[in-house]
């Protein structure tokens, strides 16, 4: 076995092992078959292994290629995230999409400071803002920067890093004909038997960071009413008995007849610490810096 290799033929074996496929792989490389061939040719030669069985055109991996591409297959994905990332940070020039993955109630509070922190009157850049997963920000699609936005912390594995940027003040929404709107702050323990409607966290519903939480409190809330956005659950709260528990919404945003009162615990203020997750490879990159700043920044605001 030689003891150097193109790295590029390492991406070969691994779209290789993907798709199976000589028509495929020459596809999405923009490659000639001749070249197909010549590739494979060179990875056979440097491992002195067959690597690949071809049957009526399918191409299914020997045990040792399998085992090659296990050792090679997490390094290979970080140089190539590393690579679309190289570019430094300078506004319009950012070439890749921007995926945010948030929970709904987050998604409502900085949607537009990061539309606004990204975007310029001549540069659009594509951002999506989606149910959050570790799993998209663990493993990014290709061309696109993927930044989790959640409660902190979490356990996350070491391909991400994950960053307090902040706290949110919690805060109860009622109707005014509530039985607590009367209350000029609300202790947790008040809700214990009160029916709350909550809004659906996507993958966070079963993740660990709420069962700390409860635990940490001791007080479990009635939730009897699911709902898919915030709007939605102030619409609840208006024509209902249910209440909600939220961070700090604009007067702007409030229905008529609703109202907001902070949440305490033991006599002190509630808050829900904020992070943000990213792949390893992002790690001090000046445009994730520059998300950091702008979410901490929003955060701070309210």
């Amino acid at each position: 076995m030689k003891n150097t290799m193109d790295l590029n033929l390492y991406r070969f074996l691994d779209l290789l092992l993907e798709q199976k496929s000589q028509v495929k792989v020459c596809h999405t490389l923009n490659i000639s078959r001749a070249t197909f061939n010549r590739h494979l040719a060179d990875c056979r030669d440097i491992f002195s292994n067959e690597l690949f069985i071809a049957t009526k055109g399918i191409y299914e991996p020997t045990l040792f290629m399998t085992q090659i591409l296990s050792i090679v297959k997490e390094p290979l994905d970080q140089l190539e995230q590393a690579q679309q990332l190289s570019q430094s940070f300078t506004g319009d020039n950012v070439n890749f999409d921007f995926v945010f993955y948030a929970p709904s109630a987050l998604s409502t509070l900085l949607t537009v400071p990061l539309l606004q922190g990204l975007s310029s009157p001549e540069h659009h850049p594509k951002i999506s803002m989606v149910d959050w997963s570790l799993e998209g920000v663990e493993h990014p699609k290709s061309g696109t920067l993927s930044v989790g936005i959640s409660g902190y912390p979490n356990d996350v594995s070491e391909r991400i890093v994950e960053r307090k940027v902040g706290s949110l003040a919690l805060y109860l929404y009622v109707s005014e004909c509530h039985s607590l709107a009367s209350n000029a702050t609300i202790e947790l323990t008040d809700l214990e038997h009160i029916d709350t409607v909550r809004v659906s966290m996507g993958t966070l519903d079963d993740n660990s960071y709420y069962a700390r939480l409860k635990k940490q409190t001791g007080i479990a809330l009635t939730q009897k009413l699911t709902v898919a956005s915030v709007f939605s659950a102030l619409q609840c709260v208006k024509v209902s008995p249910y209440a909600f528990v939220c961070f700090h919404i604009d007067d702007g945003m409030l229905p008529c007849g609703v109202r907001r009162h902070p949440i305490l615990l033991n006599g002190h203020k509630m808050s829900y610490d904020v992070g943000i997750q990213y792949h390893r490879a992002c790690y001090q990159h000046p445009v994730v810096k520059e998300i950091e700043k702008m979410i901490a920044d929003a955060i701070e605001s309210l």
